[in-house]
């Protein structure tokens, strides 16, 4: 069976592989006339990083950059020198609650392999189109929705959303007494200024977490 590299403990957990497969094949399909990003390789990256067994944190982000300088299957992530302008912000925000906290790099690989989720819930984009990011969207939530069920099943989690999408997308981790929801605006220049600035989201989670608290440089 085809398991595109993803952990075990997610298919032991009830990760839908075949279902998974299938879209893959569609997307394979779409990429013989059209550019859609990520690559196919770094499509399921989010899921593939990560264990379950080791998720402590999910942060919810919506579609991977338009531009294959960026995009590689992780929000928020950039492949690029050139730091996106809402991590630019999230960068900020970090190093105004950590004053040691230092980003060299945009690839937040390291956050994903200390356990912090980062999954657009679009897998894929086609960076010239955005007018297709809802097909792509619909194409995904069944895959979104199961990665969510099991992570509400398991439980233990701090969910950050940012923003009213995440927050309308999230709402399955609501009520559950082992998870810690925490909402704010959407770190981009649009709205980082009504509340992802002011937000303490990084702090709480790492008070929460103690010795297992997250190390946010990059």
């Amino acid at each position: 069976m085809e398991k595109f590299g993803i952990d075990n403990s997610w298919i032991e957990a009830g990760l839908d592989i075949d279902l998974i497969k299938d879209i893959m094949a569609v997307i394979e399909e779409k990429r013989k006339d059209r550019e859609i990003l990520p690559s196919q390789e770094n499509v399921l990256n989010a899921i593939k990083l990560t264990s379950l067994d080791n998720v402590k944190v999910l942060i919810i982000g919506q579609d991977p950059y338009p531009s294959a300088e960026h995009a590689h299957g992780l929000a928020f992530s950039s492949l690029s020198k050139k730091t996106p302008a809402s991590l630019k912000n999230i960068f900020k925000k970090l190093e105004n609650d950590f004053p040691d906290c230092k980003h060299s790099t945009n690839l937040l690989l390291d956050w994903e392999k200390q356990g912090v989720l980062l999954l657009n819930t679009a897998l894929t984009f086609e960076g010239k189109d955005t007018k297709l990011l809802k097909e792509h969207t619909k194409l995904w939530a069944p895959v979104v929705e199961n990665i969510f069920s099991i992570l509400a099943k398991r439980g233990n989690l701090i969910v950050m959303r940012w923003g009213s999408y995440a927050q309308k997308v999230g709402a399955c981790f609501e009520g559950i007494d082992s998870i810690t929801v925490m909402d704010t605006t959407h770190p981009s220049p649009l709205s980082a200024h009504r509340g992802f600035m002011e937000c303490d989201h990084f702090v709480r989670c790492n008070e929460i977490l103690k010795e297992k608290a997250i190390n946010w440089a990059t």
